[in-house]
């Protein structure tokens, strides 16, 4: 049956073949009455009665066709009506024709079929018990009047012919049923099945395509799509019609072809022409054969370089809060050794001066011991739901007592929320915001305003914080150093506010970034995955 049906359509469709048959049949009966045409054994014995009869079976056919289309009344109680017009109509038929040896009693076994597909198996036993009780009594009443021969074997054998398909349809129903039921679960945990796979590929982070052997790609996650730039009128792949790895990338599809032909190949690193990055892809056989399609995965050599780096700066990390500690005795001993000194009478102005330096150099060293212990005891993240935008002004009204002019908000939505620890956001956001107000130029004698920009990136779907200042930019030469430990061009400064920011943007799954602008610096927060957020909030 066409899949585009409904459930009652199947449920018809059915009957109305049925009547389609005895459509067919009561023409045929109706050709022979009109055309005068003899052809045995039918209406040989009763020909007006066959007459009859024949007028009568097309004329339900026709009501019976009419009360389908309109589907009243019941679907069971039609189906029961019209099976028993059909035994009526064959029986007399029959009848007219010389009875059980005419062999027109064979016309009886469609209706009997028809039952068991209708969903009616036991009464197709029933009727096919009642068929065969009145061939039975008809060859008895013959027998009685004596008005023809009688033929109880062909009888008993015509009703067990009855018996034995309305058995055998049964049994092929239920099993045709049984396979239905069992396909449409199959369909079912398919479609989950590939449910679930699109919704696990569209949850990696790693970048995934999908290809058949032609290169034509069959799926692509958002991570794939982000990463290689690629536009969304080629994303969303209108008009059903199969988008070609080479119109993704020509490097990636030669690539892919070079991988099909050759042996012994080794994945190696591409640049992507849309893009900057250096792209490793790698690429995995679906099937045994040359028509086998492939997975595609691309791998971001400047994410596995920046996670190698993470690696050595946490060792870094350990090693250095190690000689901090040890590092706080000698220092507080050469402190409190630098204050006596300071208070001795004879002390001169010049060395007073020394003195000075040697107070101020060690709380300043006191205070990366610190930066670097607190660091080292780091506390896990303890994310929870924020409104960017209150909790934004509330930071500037509690923290940063400065004359709201000094601050340009600039939000997509009011409703814009992030999964952050909170203590980490303060300590990142001050970090930026210390820095914007350092570096902000001034202009008529008045400072331009820092530009707090958020909003939603249309490529990956994600949520940003921008915190951006007009004023002298970063150098080029050190823009690939803002992120090291203890790097910085201020002569007070420890070098330590950024690195701290980015590994607290890293602990909640953000990552803090410069973007390059003409007329200032610009720092940029971007969150995690909003779909990841809900998975956790879930």
């Amino acid at each position: 049956m066409p899949s585009g049906l409904s459930a009652e359509e199947k449920h018809w469709r059915p009957l109305h073949f049925l009547n389609l048959y005895r459509l067919l049949i009561s023409s045929i009966f109706i050709t022979l009455v009109y055309s005068e045409v003899q052809i045995k054994p039918f209406g040989l014995e009763h020909p007006q009665l066959f007459q009859i009869v024949s007028i009568g079976y097309f004329i339900a056919s026709i009501l019976n066709g009419i009360t389908i289309r309109w589907r009243w009344p019941a679907f069971w109680l039609q189906s029961h009506a019209q099976i028993l017009t059909d035994f009526i109509a064959i029986l007399l038929i029959m009848y007219t024709s010389g009875g059980v040896q005419s062999g027109v009693g064979l016309l009886l076994l469609i209706p009997v079929s028809a039952i068991s597909i209708l969903s009616m198996g036991r009464s197709s036993l029933f009727y096919a018990a009642l068929l065969s009780l009145i061939l039975l009594l008809e060859q008895g009443y013959l027998f009685l009047t004596q008005t023809g021969g009688t033929n109880y074997a062909q009888a008993g054998l015509l009703g067990a012919i009855l018996f034995l398909t309305a058995l055998l349809t049964n049994y092929l129903v239920h099993k045709t049923e049984e396979s239905a039921e069992i396909a449409s679960q199959r369909e079912i945990d398919l479609a989950n099945m590939e449910q679930l796979t699109q919704f696990i590929m569209q949850r990696m982070q790693t970048a995934v395509i999908v290809v058949d052997y032609l290169g034509n790609v069959r799926l692509i996650n958002d991570t794939a799509v982000s990463l290689l730039k690629i536009p969304e009128t080629l994303s969303q792949n209108p008009g059903g019609k199969p988008v070609n790895l080479y119109e993704y990338s020509l490097e990636l599809g030669e690539m892919f072809h070079l991988w099909q032909t050759t042996p012994d190949f080794k994945a190696k690193s591409i640049h992507i022409s849309n893009t900057s990055s250096e792209l490793t892809p790698r690429f995995a056989s679906l099937g045994q054969n040359d028509k086998s399609g492939a997975v595609v995965f691309i791998e971001d050599n400047a994410e596995l370089s920046n996670q190698a780096q993470q690696l050595k700066l946490a060792s870094l990390g350990h090693l250095t809060a190690s000689i901090a500690h040890e590092l706080r005795n000698p220092l507080a001993a050469i402190r409190h050794a630098g204050e006596l000194l300071n208070e001795s009478p004879s002390l001169e102005e010049t060395d007073k001066r020394l003195t000075e330096i040697i107070e101020k150099q060690s709380v300043r060293v006191n205070e990366i011991i610190g930066t670097v212990l607190d660091l080292s005891r780091r506390k896990k993240a303890e994310q929870i739901n924020i409104n960017l935008l209150e909790w934004i002004q509330d930071f500037l009204n509690e923290y940063i007592q400065l004359p709201q002019e000094r601050f340009y908000l600039k939000f997509e939505n009011n409703d814009l929320q992030v999964l952050f620890d909170p203590q980490h956001l303060q300590q990142i956001f001050n970090n930026l915001i210390q820095n914007a107000l350092r570096h902000t130029a001034e202009e008529n004698q008045h400072f331009r305003p820092v530009v707090i920009t958020a909003g939603i990136d249309s490529m990956k779907k994600n949520t940003y914080l921008q915190v951006m200042n007009y004023g002298n930019g970063i150098a080029e030469e050190n823009r690939d150093k803002l992120f090291e430990p203890f790097f910085t061009t201020e002569s007070t400064g420890t070098g330590l506010g950024l690195y701290i920011a980015r590994e607290l943007a890293e602990c909640n799954m953000a990552r803090l970034e410069y973007i390059d602008i003409k007329d200032g610096a610009c720092f940029q927060i971007s969150f995690s995955d909003p779909r990841r957020n809900s998975i956790k909030a879930d």
